[in-house]
C-alpha cells in the first residue's frame, strides 16, 4: 500500500510540473500583440470631429498593464496618452489639449479608437498608434485627410475686352485645392481665358477664373467649383460698347507703324554692342558655373571620403532580440520574433536597435549602409553609453547622431523638431561620415553623390562612438563593405 500511495504522488507531481510548463507557456503565447489600422485613410471635413481606428488582439485582458500612446512625427510630446488604467496629459501637445479622447469603452473589445473633436486643417497627416503591454508592443499607422468645402461661387462682370465681357468666377475656403469648369447651355466645358489658385496662411485655397463672353455665341455660362455652380445670362444691349477702340484704331496704328520704324533703326544701331556684352555675360556665367561645380566636388571629396574607411561588424550583444543578425554580423534583419538569448543589460529593448562592434575616440571614418529592404529605418553614431533599456529619444542630446526614414518622412533626428528633407529622395545606399576630434557627423547620398545633412559641430569628451541603426517592421540593412 505504500508503494502504491508513493507511485500515486509521484505520478500527481509529474502531472502537476506538467500543467505548470503547459499553462505557462500558453499564457506567454497570448501575451503577444498583434496591433492594426484601418486598410486606407480617414477623411473627415475641418470642424467635424473624428475618430481614428485602431484594433490590437491581447487574449490576456490584464487592462491595468496596458499602455496605449497615440503620436504624431515624434513619440514626445504624444497627442493622447493612456496608462495605468487613466489618461496622461504631462506631455500632451499645446495643439491638442482639450480635443482628444481614447474611447476606453472599447477595450475589453480590444479596439483603441482616438477621437479629435473640432478638427483643423494642421491635423491633417500620419498618426501613430502604439499599444504596450508588459515588454511586449506593436504601432500601427492611420492617415487622416481633413477637407474643406468652401463658399459658393461668386460671379462679377468686370470690364470689356477683346471685343467682348471680362466675366470672373471666384469661391474661397476650399481644401485640398478645387477645380473651376465654365460650361455654356449645352453642359460642353470652355477653356477659361486665365486661372488663378492662391493659399491663405491657414491653408485653405482661393480659386479664380475669368472667361471672356461675346454675344450670341455664350451669353449664358454657368460656372461650378467642385459641384457648387452658378449660371448667368448677359443680354445683348450690354455688348452695344464692346468695341469703344474701333474708331480709334486707323489713328493708333499710323502711330504704331512710325514707333515701329523708329526702334527698328535704333536696334540695328544698337544690336552688335549688345551681341558683344550678351557673349561677355555668357562667358562669365559659364565660368562661375565651373567655380561653383569644382567647389561642390571639393566639398563631397573632403567629407564623403574621410581619411580610412570602417569596415563595421555589427555586436549581437547589443542587437534587440527581434533583431536577426547574419552569420558574419554585415547585415540584420527585424523578423519580429524573439528570440532564445538573454537579456543582458547592453542589449536594446524595446526599441530594435544595435551596435556595430569596433567604436572609436579619435580619428577621421566613414562607412556606407545599404537598405536591402524595408520600411521605417534610421542610421548614424551612437555613444557608447546611451541608454539601452526602456523609453529612448533619438537625438543628440541621448547620444545618437541619425537621418532615416521614418513615419513616412526621410528627415534628420534633430531636436527638439525633426528635420524634414523633402527636396532628398531617399536613398539605398548611404555614406555615414565621422570626424571624431573635430565633431562632426555628416551624412551623404552614395546614389546621388550629394551631401544629406551636417549636425551642428559637438563634442564627444572622449567617450566611444560606434555606428548604430534602428529598423522598422519588415527592414533589411546591409554593412558596406
Amino acid at each position: 500500500m505504500r508503494m502504491l500511495s508513493h507511485f500515486h504522488l509521484r505520478c500527481s507531481l509529474l502531472a502537476f510540473v506538467i500543467y505548470g510548463f503547459i499553462f505557462q507557456a500558453q499564457e506567454l503565447q497570448s501575451a503577444r500583440l498583434n496591433v492594426t489600422g484601418p486598410p486606407g485613410p480617414i477623411t473627415v471635413a475641418m470642424g467635424k470631429d473624428v475618430v481614428l481606428p485602431c484594433r490590437f488582439s491581447l487574449e490576456q485582458r490584464v487592462w491595468e498593464d496596458t499602455e496605449v500612446v497615440w503620436f504624431r512625427e515624434q513619440f514626445l510630446p504624444f497627442v493622447h496618452r493612456y496608462k495605468g488604467g487613466q489618461d496622461q496629459y504631462g506631455e500632451q501637445m499645446l495643439h491638442y489639449q482639450g480635443r482628444t479622447e481614447l474611447l476606453k469603452n472599447g477595450l475589453a473589445n480590444g479596439t483603441v479608437d482616438l477621437k479629435i473633436f473640432r478638427v483643423h486643417l494642421s491635423d491633417r497627416g500620419n498618426y501613430t498608434c502604439f499599444v504596450q503591454h508588459g515588454s511586449h508592443y506593436e504601432e500601427a499607422v492611420v492617415e487622416l485627410v481633413v477637407t474643406a468645402s468652401g463658399s459658393a461661387p461668386l460671379i462679377t462682370l468686370e470690364r470689356y475686352q477683346d471685343g467682348g465681357i471680362r466675366v470672373c468666377c471666384r469661391s474661397a475656403g476650399w481644401y485640398p485645392q478645387p477645380q473651376v469648369l465654365w460650361e455654356d447651355p449645352h453642359g460642353r466645358h470652355l477653356p477659361a481665358f486665365a486661372e488663378s489658385i492662391t493659399q491663405d496662411e491657414s491653408g485653405l485655397f482661393t480659386a479664380e477664373s475669368s472667361i471672356i463672353l461675346t454675344r450670341g455665341v455664350n451669353q449664358g455660362l454657368s460656372c461650378s467649383v467642385q459641384g457648387q455652380g452658378a449660371a448667368f445670362f448677359v443680354s445683348d444691349p450690354f455688348f452695344h460698347n464692346a468695341h469703344p477702340w474701333i474708331t480709334a484704331l486707323g489713328a493708333v496704328l499710323v502711330a504704331v507703324v512710325a514707333l515701329v520704324i523708329v526702334a527698328v533703326y535704333l536696334f540695328r544701331i544698337k544690336g552688335k554692342q549688345e551681341k558683344k556684352i550678351a557673349m561677355q555675360e555668357a562667358a562669365l556665367r559659364d565660368r562661375d558655373a565651373e567655380i561653383e561645380k569644382q567647389a561642390e566636388e571639393l566639398a563631397w571629396r573632403r567629407y564623403a571620403a574621410p581619411i580610412e574607411e570602417a569596415k563595421v561588424v555589427l555586436d549581437p550583444d547589443t542587437a534587440h532580440r527581434d533583431l536577426v543578425l547574419s552569420d558574419d554580423c554585415k547585415s540584420v534583419k527585424r523578423e519580429d520574433t524573439l528570440q532564445d538569448i538573454p537579456d543582458i543589460p547592453q542589449r536594446f529593448n524595446p526599441w530594435r536597435c544595435v551596435l556595430g562592434c569596433e567604436g572609436f575616440t579619435s580619428g577621421r571614418y566613414y562607412w556606407e549602409v545599404e537598405v536591402v529592404d524595408g520600411g521605417g529605418w534610421t542610421v548614424g553614431v551612437s555613444r557608447e553609453d546611451v541608454k539601452r533599456k526602456g523609453e529612448i529619444e533619438f537625438k543628440p542630446e541621448e547620444g545618437i547622431w541619425a537621418v532615416g526614414q521614418w513615419a513616412g518622412h526621410f528627415q534628420a533626428l534633430t531636436f527638439p523638431t525633426r528635420t524634414l528633407l523633402p527636396e532628398i529622395q531617399a536613398p539605398k545606399r548611404i555614406r555615414v561620415s565621422l570626424d571624431y576630434e573635430e565633431g562632426r557627423v555628416a551624412f551623404f547620398s552614395v546614389d546621388e553623390e550629394i551631401p544629406i545633412f551636417t549636425f551642428p559641430l559637438t563634442s564627444f569628451e572622449g567617450t566611444r562612438v560606434h555606428p548604430w541603426v534602428w529598423l522598422g517592421p519588415g527592414t533589411w540593412l546591409k554593412m558596406c563593405p
